[in-house]
């Protein structure tokens, strides 16, 4: 029973940090994507 409850909360805490660096990483890339937009179409 407490290996199975550990169990769960590692797979539960791995995930955590799994959508967590993912979604860093996808905002990180949308940063990028809007600098690239912004220095497309600048004026100047």
């Amino acid at each position: 029973m407490f290996v199975t409850l550990t169990v769960l909360a590692g797979l539960i805490s791995i995930m955590f940090v799994a959508s967590v660096a993912s979604t860093i990483g996808a905002l990180r890339r949308e940063n990028e994507d809007m600098k690239d937009f912004a220095r497309r179409h600048s004026t100047f």
